[in-house]
């Protein structure tokens, strides 16, 4: 009796570790290798192209209903500064800071740095 409890037991732990892998929260797409690319070699693609990539990753993880990884927004943001479009950095940042709220500190320097910049034309 004890050996097929036993038994049945250590089939129970076989079957339950061979089940499939952890899902992740989030849907990372390119975003780990974007931010490589843009911090090690930005000559090697454009922050258009980037843009582009992780904008479709941003509409992938809507459609699978998974959450945008922390720091996608803000790459955004950083990303279309890069691009001379402050408003929409704006935008992102205030995503950033709107979905994970523990990066408004960061969040809220970089726009008051975007505001100081665009108002003298130099930044602080």
């Amino acid at each position: 009796m004890k050996k097929t409890v036993l038994a049945l037991i250590g089939l129970s732990l076989i079957l339950v570790g061979c089940g499939g892998g952890a899902t992740s929260l989030y849907r990372w797409g390119a975003f780990p290798q974007q931010t490589y690319n843009y911090m090690s070699e930005k000559s090697k693609t454009s922050p258009l192209e980037q843009i582009a990539h992780l904008e479709k990753d941003l509409e992938k993880s809507k459609a699978e209903n998974r959450a945008v990884p922390p720091g996608l927004y803000a790459h955004l943001g950083l990303l279309n500064l890069d691009i001379q479009n402050a408003q929409q950095a704006a935008m992102y940042f205030q995503l950033e800071k709107q979905v994970y709220p523990e990066s408004t500190v960061l969040m809220n320097r970089l726009l008051q740095r975007m505001g100081a910049k665009n108002s003298n034309g130099v930044k602080k």
